[in-house]
């Protein structure tokens, strides 16, 4: 520069000239003012001093909100410091140090967000504080953060309704509030936000219609407003949504019905209106939803038959339209769907057979199609399916036998198939599955020798093969089904005794072998299922007492060992299973008296002893059993009167203590007031009371203990008396002869004296 000036212009050079003795002098000067930033400017210190102003109150807002939180959170955030709030944890900033981003997810913060002074942060372009324990409502002051593009709030437990606020935020991308406690309208003002892509109201309280506003965001692509109280139609705006690639509305109130126009929603991968009120047809439309990857319409009320452009669909992996009124058959396009992994078309009215085309879906993992009217075979196809883990079947019409190789993949977890027309023995394949988790084949004519066509099921939990012609004897094998929580097999043809392995199914919850010809005594090792429910062998051969061990049992709620053999006492062990609320020992040979301890179960409800030979009085202790609705003592030998604690149970409804020998006053409560005679006949004549029928009681106590009190009461004085006079009588007897023999010697005397003058 101070050679252009040089070079370049002569009154330049004369200017250099006279000031060349100072140049030294302002070249420092110079220097010294390069070194001043622009800013040192009045304006300039003025832009600095409000910079800096920002920034404190920026770090005060949040250091404010952090004193509000507990303890344990405000530890999580003991890297929040005034003079830096940008190195804290959870906090961003931009290049001019201001706060853009606040990140605090999945801290279980616990606090609220009305003590945040949202307007100190106007810079926000991020906030996410999903994952927390954040409560109470959303701050209309929220809609002051102008730049934000992100607000995640979800999974917290805030309440209150969503701000109109959040209406002015022109630049959000992205709004996640669901899984809170959030209720009242959807507010119009979200349709505002012209660049939102991704909006999750879902799990929430939120009521009233879904906004017809939110049509105008045209370029969202995430909308789930699942699991709340939303009514109303689906608004057609919705479905011009064509940048939408998830579309979830489920488990709302929505009514209505899907209209040709879900075509126009060219870009979806999942649809999911599961759970509504809606109904009419599914239009065939729908099969222009050429990317949809996800197709959920259950619990509906949609008819008529399936569409048949579902077979346009060929991206599907999940269809499931269970739990509607769908009629007809089930289209062949459906056999189209090679991608498919679950296909779930339960609980409608669909008649037909299974379809052939069904083998070729060798990616299906689910197939559910219980509760229909689908009759015929099951076709050889069938087999094709090695990736199978879930099929159920049951509820329809199906003859035939079962597939040869279900299971020929070894990953079959759940089989169900019961109340059909299947017959013929279960399957090798069946046998030798150790992957199966439930088992459910009841209701069916199925046969065989139980103990060569069942395996050994290492993880399995639940089997109910109830309700066929199976025979044969249980199985050691059984014991080493460790998992087992439920075990059926009723009404078969069972035969031989409980084996003592069956001690080793220490998971088991529900064990009935009810209705078949199981012989010998019940097996100590029962005592070891102490994770028992309910236990129901009625109606075998099974002989013995009653095990004493079954008071281990403390879990048990059910007993039923009616119609069996049972002999000798009711343990009094039993009073130890507290839990029970039904005990049914009838039609037994069950002898002496019925125990006191039957007294300690107060949760009891139905309580049938009938048919034995119980004898002795009824304990006092049943009427402690307040809950008690149903009791039947009839068919014994029970004698005596019956105990006035029966007062107390006042929730009994139905009663029968006929055909024993029981004597005195009927209880006055309304049990007895509506039985009918037969309830309370064949007992002692001395029988009396509120039952139609019988004849009245007089008016005294007949209580046994009042009985032996009156007695005494009149047989003290009434004998005090009597000796009294007793007494009294021999008494005046005495002194009556004393007196006469006096004066039979007077009169002597008298005579005497006479001759004597």
């Amino acid at each position: 520069m101070v050679s252009s000036i040089v070079s370049d212009k002569p009154h330049a050079n004369f200017v250099s000239l006279k000031l060349l003795p100072y140049m030294s002098t302002i070249t420092k000067f110079v220097f010294a003012l390069s070194l001043v930033p622009a800013f040192a400017s009045p304006a300039c210190f003025s832009a600095q001093a409000r910079s800096g102003t920002a920034k404190g109150e920026e770090a005060h807002a949040l250091l404010e909100w952090k004193s509000s939180f507990d303890n344990y959170s405000q530890a999580l955030l003991s890297s929040w410091r005034e003079d830096d709030c940008c190195s804290g944890r959870g906090i961003g900033c931009d290049s001019s140090g201001s706060v853009s981003e606040l990140n605090l997810s999945n801290m279980i913060l616990a606090g609220s967000l009305s003590k945040l002074n949202f307007t100190a942060l106007s810079n926000l372009i991020s906030l996410n504080f999903s994952a927390n324990s954040l409560y109470g409502p959303i701050p209309s002051s929220i809609g002051d953060l102008s730049k934000l593009s992100t607000l995640s709030i979800f999974n917290n437990s805030l309440s209150g309704t969503i701000p109109p606020e959040i209406g002015k935020l022109s630049r959000l991308s992205i709004l996640y509030l669901d899984r809170n406690r959030l209720c009242g309208t959807i507010p119009e003002e979200l349709g505002m936000l012209y660049s939102l892509l991704n909006l999750t109201l879902y799990d929430n309280n939120l009521t009233g219609q879904i906004p017809t506003s939110l049509g105008n965001s045209s370029n969202l692509t995430f909308l789930a407003l699942g699991q709340n109280n939303l009514v109303g139609s689906v608004p057609r705006e919705i479905y011009a949504l064509s940048s939408l690639t998830f579309l979830s509305l489920r488990l709302n109130k929505l009514t209505g019905s899907i209209p040709s126009s879900i075509g126009n929603l060219s870009s979806l991968n999942v649809l999911n209106f599961q759970s509504n009120y809606l109904s009419g047809p599914v239009p065939q439309e729908i099969g222009r939803l050429k990317p949809l990857a996800k197709l959920a319409l259950s619990n509906n009320n949609f008819s008529g038959p399936i569409p048949m452009s579902i077979g346009n669909l060929t991206a599907l992996t999940l269809l499931v339209l269970a739990s509607n009124n769908f009629s007809s058959s089930i289209p062949e396009e459906v056999g189209t769907l090679r991608h498919l992994k679950e296909l779930c078309l339960s609980e409608n009215s669909l008649n037909g057979s299974i379809l052939r085309s069904i083998g070729n879906l060798i990616k299906l993992i689910v197939l559910s199609l219980h509760y229909n009217h689908l009759s015929g075979l099951i076709l050889d196809e069938m087999n094709n399916l090695r990736t199978l883990r879930h099929i159920s079947i049951g509820e329809n019409k199906l003859i035939g036998r079962l597939p040869d190789n279900l299971c020929l993949g070894g990953l079959l977890e759940n089989f169900t198939a019961p109340n059909n027309h299947f017959n013929g023995h279960l399957r090798k394949s069946l046998k030798n599955c150790s992957s199966l988790l439930r088992i459910r084949l009841e209701g069916n004519q199925l046969t065989g020798n139980l103990t060569e066509d069942i395996g050994a099921y290492p993880i399995l939990k639940y089997m109910d093969l109830s309700y066929n012609r199976f025979y044969g004897e249980l199985s050691s094998k059984w014991g080493f089904s460790h998992n087992l929580t439920s075990l059926r097999i009723s009404s078969n043809n069972i035969s031989g005794g409980i084996h003592p392995m069956i001690g080793n199914m220490t998971e088991l919850r529900v064990l009935d072998l009810s209705s078949n010809y199981i012989t010998d005594r019940l097996p100590m090792e029962l005592r070891r299922l102490t994770s028992l429910i309910e236990l129901d062998l009625h109606d075998n051969k099974i002989s013995g007492n009653v095990p004493p061990e079954i008071g281990h049992l403390s879990t048990l709620e059910k007993l039923d060992l009616w119609s069996n053999k049972f002999g000798g006492s009711i343990p009094k062990q039993l009073g130890q299973c507290r839990s029970l609320w039904n005990l049914n020992l009838s039609n037994n040979e069950i002898r002496a008296n019925i125990p006191s301890e039957i007294g300690n179960l107060q949760f009891l409800r139905d309580l049938d002893l009938s048919h034995n030979f119980l004898a002795g009085k009824i304990p006092q202790s049943i009427g402690k059993l307040t809950i008690l609705e149903v009791l039947n003592l009839s068919q014994n030998s029970l004698s005596g009167f019956i105990p006035q604690s029966f007062n107390n149970m006042l929730g009994l409804v139905s009663v029968n203590i006929s055909h024993n020998d029981l004597e005195g006053p009927i209880p006055n409560i309304e049990a007895f007031r509506d039985a009918p005679y037969g309830a309370v006949a064949s007992n002692k004549a001395g029988l009396c009371g509120v039952v139609a029928g019988l004849k009245k009681c007089f008016e005294k106590t007949y209580s046994e203990k009042g009985n032996k009190f009156m007695i005494l009461v009149i047989l003290l004085p009434v004998s005090f008396i009597l000796l009294t006079s007793l007494f009294i009588g021999v008494f005046l007897l005495a002194c009556q002869t004393g007196n006469r023999a006096e004066q039979d010697s007077l009169e002597a005397q008298v005579r005497g004296d006479a001759f004597a003058i």
